[in-house]
């Protein structure tokens, strides 16, 4: 899983910002939600991996009203999230690229040269690479 620093950093600008807000009284509609989602932010980088991925959607929604309300919370919010349903980091394309594919047979090729592959795991594996990527 990814560093849980950006939603430690989103949530503790968020607090801030909400803290600043609440200093008047027509703030305060906007400085509570932030403190309470920045909160939430800080809680769950806290949190393990697998509480993190049970609890996506109130990364999502806390990062749509952070968008709304704080917008540099609400990015870092989003790329936090897009880092867990994404783990490997953006692509655009169904298909790796032939660098992928290129770097997956360079590793390959050293697990047979180590002698950890037999010549038959070796061969499968490279078929695998070059047809299903």
């Amino acid at each position: 899983m990814n560093d849980k620093t950006l939603l430690n950093a989103a949530g503790i600008i968020a607090l801030v910002v909400g803290i600043i807000c609440c200093l008047t009284l027509v703030g305060a509609i906007v400085g509570i939600p932030l403190i309470i989602g920045g909160n939430k932010f800080r809680q769950l980088s806290r949190m393990d991996d697998d509480y993190i991925k049970s609890n996506k959607d109130t990364i999502l929604v806390w990062s749509i009203v952070f968008i709304l309300l704080c917008t540099v919370s609400g990015v870092l919010g989003i790329i936090y999230f897009i880092g867990i349903e994404n783990p490997n980091g953006i692509s655009f394309s169904s298909k790796p690229s032939n660098s992928s594919k290129y770097n997956d047979l360079e590793k390959l090729n050293q697990l047979y040269k180590d002698k950890v592959l037999t010549k038959e795991e070796y061969e499968t594996e490279k078929e695998r690479i070059l047809n299903n990527k």
